[in-house]
């Protein structure tokens, strides 16, 4: 009875562990096109709007460890059985200590192996609890079996794949107990292998500790050492150094692509043979390297395989596992160079080698890279394009496949699938690029994942990330009713949630996207519209109709809204939040503490309705919270140059001081408490500005000192503050509008210094342009100055021969030619009238050589008749003006 209980139960280990390719606990490569045949196809979820990655994890590519998952395992249908056919071996009235016989031995094998796919930290539990058992018996006397280094192995192994903190720990102890057991006894059966060391470097390198490369490099230098001194079975083969370089991939490590190399060119060194997983482990660091050169390095390993591979070594053959590598670090290092190389890669590989394409097919993850490193694009338009293209091709791809695969009956899943979120990585990219048509077609996206989902294709029900996809692109859209859809969108998924489809339910996000949608609309009663939704957000929650309640994200959008809304008594509305908001998390719910954006919104409210004493104040209480620990609350930037705005901002004597003083206080800030705060050129140029339209006599020289801070702060290396022309041309007209009589002189001297700095750090926001010549002109028609109208003329010949010259940035305008006129109206130089009328003569030329930016009006005639009207030097000088001045009356009658 005993013998056919063995043999109907080994019947069902091989069954239901489905014929794992483990002999002696060796590793057998299989062909990933063998393996496919096992393995459906993969689908993953996102915990969060912004996880984008999950569906193309690329962390699956390499050995060992994967070479023994073929798949889900079969126990998912059967785990009472598994529990049922453990605890009958473990009875002891059954097979009572000292009982077991070999083929027991083999049975608790088989199901140690089993519980091993199982993956988490119960199954290893119990795989240790069947070790024990065997070795219970062993301690009896039962001399009939043996424990064997294939069963440490498999321990190890079951913590290896464990998936939690310390599981790498586990399978040490286990290594180590192993190892000194066979060190007492010299017993050949439990003498460690490279298959147990390499099972035990898997342990760490798949470990959750922060030491797991150092820890796997101690295996691997064990492992030298014991094969040096003469320990064949020690000697590292390719799947050790592979899993080591899996490891430093899977790390943080900075310096891991350095060594990862070192180890590849120490395989060489050792005469162990590369093969197809050894480089993609290689690849596959260059892509997690964050390395901006990480593609060309992934495709210079493929050169190195396409090479060897062509002298005659058949292991270095590459398939898809290496060209996705090449396709991962693409879209890791997003650039439209980088998804325009993906894309161009994409296709060599669907075509056929005769026409020039490479002797490998691309899969479900080489579409799903592709259209990754497109939605990455910083180019959000071109990203969004690309990515829908390549859905496309690979929808009809899996499209053909299939009926393939039907027409020839075959049970494997095609090569090219379709999964949600292949679609839902597109529908961001069109979210997130603002065109026009964007809803629109991620409207239709989404209705052909519906129909896919009618025609029995489960895989593709649009989930609440891809209805979140279509509530962003409303929000971006600026449609004027973007709101009304929003919502009504909104309410159509709940209607879908309850209706059955689970995975559609709301979460945080979609409020968010409907928050967004009325905070970006210019709806009058937009910051109410805002208020009712977190409102109803508080309500559902309590009703357990929602999982979460709002957040700060929520009601930071809110205060955003009501300080956009401009209305009267809108700062009270955000005071009434933010203290809301800090009673609901002082009564414990969660995620609701007011952080640095929602004290930015209520400060930007403040400053907008001129309340600068409360913003001062507010600030202050950042201070502290920052102070006291809350650095999630502590200001920012904006912050201060919130509270400068809106002292600049008032009319009260003494605010362009205490202005000065938050400047003050943001430098001391920065450089003392919070070095990641760094004020910008805002900072400096509201308070330029502000003293630009005082007309105190010390106005200019406050706004030239603010200036020189600013270039000061630059020049020293603080690059955050580099200097706009607008701060240039403030403290132009601060000189002006204060009648300085140094106002010309000055202005000249500030356009000599932004040549300078020009020429020294080509700065970007610094432009030498008409606008800034005009405010020397401006300075010294106001300036008095006897030789005013000389120096104007001056700066409007250098405009003049800047345009000439192909410069449109100097293309004089009709004030440019009326400044120089007015100067010259104001002067008290000799001729001024024949130079008047040679200004507006150069004036009529511009216009009718194609300026259209001049317009000869009658203000410009009327500037030099002033001219010739002043005109008092001599009879001669009279005369002339006289002359002119009829001349020009009979031109405008005309």
């Amino acid at each position: 009875m005993r013998d056919a209980m063995r043999i109907s139960f080994l019947a069902c280990v091989l069954l239901c562990v489905g014929r794992v390719h483990v002999d002696g606990f060796s590793l057998h490569v299989l062909h990933p096109r063998k393996l496919r045949r096992y393995c459906p196809a993969r689908h993953f979820s996102a915990s969060d709007e912004g996880s984008e990655t999950s569906f193309a994890d690329t962390s699956t590519m390499l050995p060992p460890d994967d070479l023994l998952d073929i798949g889900p395992s079969p126990f998912e249908r059967n785990q009472k059985w598994l529990e049922e056919a453990t605890a009958e071996l473990m009875d002891l009235k059954t097979f009572p200590i000292g009982t077991l016989t070999p083929d027991d031995v083999e049975s608790i094998t088989g199901l140690m192996a089993a519980w091993v796919r199982r993956r988490s930290v119960d199954a290893a539990l119990m795989v240790e609890e069947l070790l024990k058992r065997v070795v219970d018996d062993l301690r009896e006397g039962n001399r009939s079996i043996k424990v064997t280094t294939r069963l440490y192995t498999i321990a190890m192994d079951a913590w290896a794949k464990a998936g939690a903190k310390g599981t790498a720990q586990r399978a040490q102890l286990i290594h180590d107990a192993m190892v000194k057991m066979y060190e007492q006894t010299n017993d050949p059966d439990i003498a460690p292998s490279n298959i147990s060391y390499n099972t035990l470097l898997n342990a760490w390198g798949k470990s959750l500790d922060g030491n797991s490369t150092r820890m796997a490099e101690s295996v691997l230098t064990e492992m030298i050492a014991a094969w040096k001194d003469g320990n064949e079975n020690l000697k590292p083969d390719a799947i050790t150094f592979t899993t080591l370089m899996d490891a430093y991939a899977r790390s943080t490590d900075a310096n891991g692509a350095k060594r990862c190399e070192e180890l590849f060119d120490m395989m060489s060194e050792f005469g162990i043979k590369k093969n197809v997983y050894t480089y993609s482990a290689l690849q596959n660091v260059y892509a997690r390297s964050k390395r901006q050169n990480a593609p060309q390095l992934a495709e210079a390993v493929l050169q190195q395989m396409q090479d060897a591979y062509s002298e005659g070594d058949i292991l270095a053959k590459p398939n898809v596992v290496n060209f996705n590598a090449i396709l991962n670090a693409l879209s890791r290092t997003p650039s439209r160079a980088n998804a325009e190389r993906s894309i161009e890669l994409l296709e060599i590989m669907e075509k056929p080698v005769e026409e020039g394409g490479y002797d490998v097919s691309p899969d479900r993850l080489s579409f799903a890279l592709t259209i990754l490193a497109c939605a990455r694009c910083p180019d959000a338009n071109f990203g969004a394009q690309a990515a829908e293209a390549n859905l496309e091709k690979m929808e009809s791809r899996a499209i053909r496949e299939e009926k393939r695969r039907q027409e020839v009956s075959s049970a494997a899943p095609a090569a090219v699938s379709i999964d949600v979120e292949c679609f839902n990585v597109v529908l961001q990219a069109l979210a997130r690029c603002r065109n026009r048509d964007a809803v629109d077609r991620v409207e239709a996206i989404i209705q052909r994942m519906e129909e896919y989902a009618k025609a029995g294709n489960r895989n593709v029900v649009p989930n609440i990330r891809s209805w979140n996809a279509l509530l962003n692109a409303i929000a971006r859209s600026n449609d004027r009713d973007a709101a009304k859809k929003a919502e009504k969108v909104l309410a159509s998924v709940y209607d879908r949630y309850n209706s059955g489809e689970r995975t559609a339910k709301p979460d945080t996000f979609s409020w968010a996207a409907v928050l967004s949608a009325i905070h970006n609309s210019s709806d009058p009663g937009a910051a109410e519209h805002a208020d009712d939704i977190v409102r109803k957000m508080e309500e559902l929650y309590e009703a357990k109709e929602i999982d979460y309640p709002p957040d700060v994200y929520h009601y930071t959008i809110a205060c955003s809204a009501w300080a956009k809304s401009k209305q009267k008594g809108a700062q009270v509305r955000c005071t009434q939040i933010l203290t809301h908001m800090m009673e609901r998390h002082n009564a414990g719910y969660p995620g609701v503490k007011p952080n640095t954006r929602t004290y930015n919104a209520v400060l930007d409210c403040i400053s907008r309705a001129r309340e600068e004493d409360k913003a001062e104040q507010l600030l202050y209480h950042m201070l502290k919270l920052y102070r006291q620990g809350d650095t999630d609350a502590g200001p920012d930037a904006f912050s201060f140059n919130s509270v400068i705005n809106a002292f600049t901002r008032s009319n009260r004597k003494g605010s362009g001081q205490r202005a000065e003083a938050i400047l003050d206080l943001l430098l001391e800030y920065s450089n003392e408490e919070n070095r990641n705060v760094r004020p910008d050129a805002r900072s400096f140029t509201h308070i330029i500005a502000y003293y630009s339209r005082r007309k105190e006599q010390d106005a200019p020289y406050r706004a030239e000192y603010i200036l020189n801070r600013l270039l000061t702060l630059y020049e020293d290396g603080m690059k955050d503050v580099a200097p706009p022309t607008f701060a240039f041309t403030s403290v132009m007209e601060a000189y002006s509008y204060s009648k300085h009589p140094d106002a010309g002189v000055n202005a000249e001297r500030l356009l000599k210094r932004m040549r300078d700095l020009k020429d020294k750090y080509d700065i970007p926001n610094l432009e030498i342009n008409r606008q800034v010549m005009n405010c020397v002109m401006h300075a010294w028609t106001l300036s008095g100055d006897e030789d005013a109208g000389l120096r104007a003329e001056v700066i409007l010949a250098n405009l003049e021969r800047g345009y000439a010259s192909g410069n449109l940035v100097l293309r004089p305008d009709t004030r440019s030619y009326g400044l120089a006129l007015n100067a010259w109206s104001k002067s008290s130089t000799y001729g001024k009238a024949g130079r008047a009328l040679d200004i507006l003569r150069r004036m009529q030329k511009q216009r009718q050589d194609g300026n259209a930016s001049v317009d000869p009006n009658e203000h410009a005639y009327s500037l030099v008749i002033n001219s010739c009207a002043f005109s008092n030097e001599s009879e001669d000088e009279q005369k002339e003006a006289f002359e002119i001045a009829t001349t020009l009356f009979d031109e405008m009658i005309q």
